[in-house]
């Protein structure tokens, strides 16, 4: 499969059908970091791509995308490739191995749910605003407080267990991890560097959002449960 037929391949076979689809909007924007868009390409020029897309209540709008940002695109059948291999704009990747790096991106946005990243965070956040309540008997017997009772849920929440979650997406943004067969869509990249190096930084993007959203969810989660409880 040469180089065109790949992409006009990937564009109607894998992209378009999951995608926002109408028959109107036909042409396919494929993003360097994965992403698709489906619209109606207006012009490529002076470095900025135009196009018409509709919105769920059918209106059209028109979108502009930075053409650095924007791998290809394709319009009645032709597609045009805007990537150029240029160290002075940090695009060290030939043609190929951006393609490759591209497809990972997509499969990882398709494929790779960080379920564990989440609900893990989510317990944490709420572990640890749920800890903020607790007041040890110590503090009891210490004359410069007057809490008359320890436990969890005895004095008000701080904002201590915001930093939790920015801690989790840290810590989540280091681990490393296998990409399973089953998470590959484009099966013939299966032993291809540039590929799984896309497929990472996109699924490394969500871990790091995943546990973001779980941890904040969880410290809302153990403060409404002070409120409700007190």
């Amino acid at each position: 499969m040469n180089f065109v037929k790949t992409i006009l391949f990937v564009s109607f076979f894998y992209l378009l059908p999951l995608a926002s689809f109408s028959q109107s909007y036909t042409d396919s924007i494929i993003l360097l970091n994965g992403r698709v868009y489906n619209g109606h390409v207006q012009s490529s020029e002076n470095g900025l791509l135009t196009y018409e897309y509709p919105n769920k209540k059918g209106e059209v709008l028109l979108g502009f995308l930075d053409e650095y940002r924007v791998f290809s695109y394709t319009t009645q059948g032709k597609t045009s490739v805007l990537y150029k291999q240029n160290e002075s704009m940090n695009n060290f990747l030939t043609t190929t191995e951006a393609l490759n790096a591209t497809l990972g991106s997509y499969d990882a946005r398709q494929t790779f749910k960080p379920r564990v990243t989440f609900w893990s965070s989510l317990v944490i956040g709420c572990a640890a605003s749920i800890y903020d309540t607790y007041l040890p008997e110590s503090v009891l017997n210490n004359p410069k407080f007057t809490y008359t009772e320890a436990g969890f849920f005895t004095k008000k929440p701080s904002l201590l267990p915001i930093l939790v979650p920015l801690v989790l997406s840290a810590g989540w943004a280091i681990p490393s991890f296998k990409v399973k067969e089953k998470q590959i869509l484009q099966t013939y990249l299966k032993n291809d560097e540039s590929y799984y190096r896309g497929y990472h930084r996109v699924a490394k993007q969500k871990r790091i959002l995943a546990a973001l959203k779980g941890g904040l969810i969880g410290v809302g989660v153990g403060m409404l449960t002070y409120y409700v409880v007190q």
